[in-house]
C-alpha cells in the first residue's frame, strides 16, 4: 500500500515535519483519531500527546510528542499547526528535564512525566 497522506507540522518558527505517511494516530479529546486515505474533511483541536506514524501494518513507525494545537485534515493531506513538537526519538529524560528547568511550561513537565514512565516500562521489561 502506497504512503498517501501528506502529514505537516508547523511550528511558529519551523516546518517540524513535511512527509507522506500511510497513517497518523492524533492525541484528541483524551483518545485518538485516525488519519487515512480519503477521510472525510475535518478540523480539530489536539491534546497534548503523541502523534503515532504507522506503516500499512499498523505498526509504529515514528512518534511525535506534541503540545497540543490543531489538525486540518482534508484532501489525503493532514496539517497540524503547534507551538511545540519533538520527535521521540531526539529527547530523552535529561534533556526534557534541561528544557524545563530553561522553560517550565505544562507541555516540558508533560514530558519529563511522559519518559519517567517510559523509563519504568523499559525496567519492567
Amino acid at each position: 500500500m502506497a504512503k498517501d497522506i501528506d502529514l505537516k507540522i508547523y511550528m511558529p518558527e519551523k516546518i517540524v515535519l513535511n512527509e507522506k505517511v500511510y497513517r497518523a494516530v492524533l492525541p484528541f479529546d483524551d483518545k485518538t483519531i485516525t488519519v487515512l486515505k480519503d477521510r472525510a474533511p475535518t478540523l480539530i483541536g489536539l491534546d497534548m500527546g503523541v502523534i503515532q506514524i504507522l506503516d500499512e501494518n499498523n505498526s509504529i513507525i515514528d512518534e511525535w510528542l506534541l503540545a497540543g494545537g490543531c489538525a486540518d485534515i482534508h484532501s489525503n493531506t493532514c496539517t497540524i499547526l503547534t507551538e511545540a513538537c519533538f520527535n521521540k526519538k531526539e529527547l530523552d529524560l535529561v534533556k526534557v528535564k534541561d528544557l524545563y528547568k530553561n522553560f517550565a511550561n505544562p507541555f516540558y513537565k508533560w514530558l519529563i512525566e511522559f519518559f519517567e514512565k517510559e523509563e519504568r516500562k523499559a525496567i519492567k521489561k
